[in-house]
């Protein structure tokens, strides 16, 4: 989900400390660090905000490499045998004091859905008390766990609602959002800008290549209708579009597998994600993150707007979105042949990973499978499955037998 740029930060000393023997005082090296330093802290000076972007460097780095040059500049005083350097090494320490003084504090940037960006400032930022009261909210809402040290996430998914909410501060805008009220829209927003992901067409491939090669033909030989598919957490709508398209290209090799007998679920917990999905129109540049050509040029047909392109009808009807909170019951999702869940259950602790994972398995049919990210595992968590290698990811078969709701 976050782009990051290495911000240049000001030389360590340690590698080049001077040397002192009674009252000589030998400064050739740390001068030469010295010249690096002023040089890095006029790049600081000019450095642009899109330069600092996620960078977790703060005014304490600053201190610290301020702190050091007080003391080398201290260590000069009484040195007589070079006075001529050591009037030019305390020139130095000086230049790179007074840089490092202009140096502002680095300011997270929010980036809103239309791309641009803008500088968070000092007093719109969440502080820390309001943040772990806020932290606690979200589990609580959508079972994500934020974890120590994820202000700057915050400041910069939130930011950019300030003026939609007439508020000044991210903790003003949380507590509107905390407020236990029908139709709160600050709550609701507020939990969308914090739980929507990135998301790709055909992302990592080998789930795709999975259901093509392994799934489909297994449940063509069991020819029973219909076929139904889920999407869990679908973001804005890539993963089950993806599926559709692969369903409509096996449609000719595969007689006993039909579109028109295939349902496709989409879930997700944000209102203005499942819009998308089912608007199902897609800026041109996105189009390109995954989707080959080829594709593209099979299953999109343009629009009225020239930078949009819109999914083919023969895909976007097997699609069926619908709102759903992972925490909450799945009793009225039915039963499903193939759950895919991806890069979802790494944002949850440990417990709540684990009574989503019960509650998915009783979602599956008998001998179902059960797609995970690329970084997620079973292991140790459940032994009602199978492990199935599909180089270069992993997915999971259910064991022939059969779960009840309770």
């Amino acid at each position: 989900m976050t782009t990051a740029a290495t911000t240049a930060r000001p030389s360590a000393f340690t590698s080049s400390r001077s040397t002192q023997t009674g009252s000589s005082f030998t400064p050739r090296a740390t001068t030469s660090a010295l010249n690096s330093t002023v040089a890095g802290t006029s790049s600081l000076r000019t450095a642009t905000p899109s330069s600092v972007f996620s960078s977790r460097t703060t005014s304490s780095s600053f201190g610290s490499a301020n702190a050091r040059l007080n003391s080398i500049s201290s260590n000069t005083s009484g040195s007589t045998p070079f006075s001529a350097s050591t009037q030019e090494f305390t020139r130095k320490i000086e230049q790179a004091k007074a840089a490092l003084s202009t140096v502002p504090k680095v300011r997270p940037i929010s980036i809103n859905r239309d791309g641009k960006t803008s500088l968070v400032t000092e007093k719109q930022e969440v502080t820390d008390v309001q943040y772990r009261r806020f932290a606690a909210f979200v589990e609580e809402k959508c079972g994500i766990v934020l974890g120590d040290g994820k202000q700057y996430l915050v400041n910069s998914r939130l930011s950019s609602l300030l003026s939609k909410f007439r508020v000044q501060t991210v903790d003003d805008l949380i507590n509107l959002a905390m407020e236990e009220k029908p139709n709160n829209k600050a709550q609701e927003e507020v939990i969308d800008a914090m739980t929507t992901n990135e998301t790709l067409w055909f992302r990592d491939t080998y789930p795709y290549k999975a259901l093509e090669t392994i799934i489909l033909p297994e449940l063509a030989k069991r020819a029973k209708y219909p076929v139904r598919i889920w999407s869990a957490a679908c973001s804005s709508g890539q993963e089950p579009y993806s599926i559709g398209m692969i369903i409509q290209e096996q449609m000719s090799k595969m007689l006993h597998i039909d579109p028109k007998q295939t349902q496709i679920i989409g879930t997700d917990l944000s209102p203005e994600m499942l819009s998308i999905c089912r608007r199902g129109q897609y800026d041109v540049h996105a189009l390109s993150r995954g989707l080959s050509p080829e594709r593209k040029e099979k299953f999109f047909r343009t629009t009225h707007n020239p930078n949009m392109m819109a999914i083919d009808s023969r895909v976007k009807s097997m699609v069926e979105f619908r709102p759903m909170n992972l925490l909450g019951s799945y009793a009225l999702m039915g039963r499903f042949d193939v759950i895919f869940c991806r890069n979802v259950l790494i944002y949850f602790s440990n417990e709540v990973k684990a009574d989503i994972l019960r509650k998915l398995t009783m979602c599956l049919n008998p001998g179902g499978y059960l797609i995970l990210g690329s970084t997620e595992t079973l292991v140790g968590v459940s032994d009602k499955y199978e492990m199935m290698r599909c180089n270069p990811g992993i997915i999971y078969h259910l064991k022939p037998q059969k779960y009840a709701f309770n």
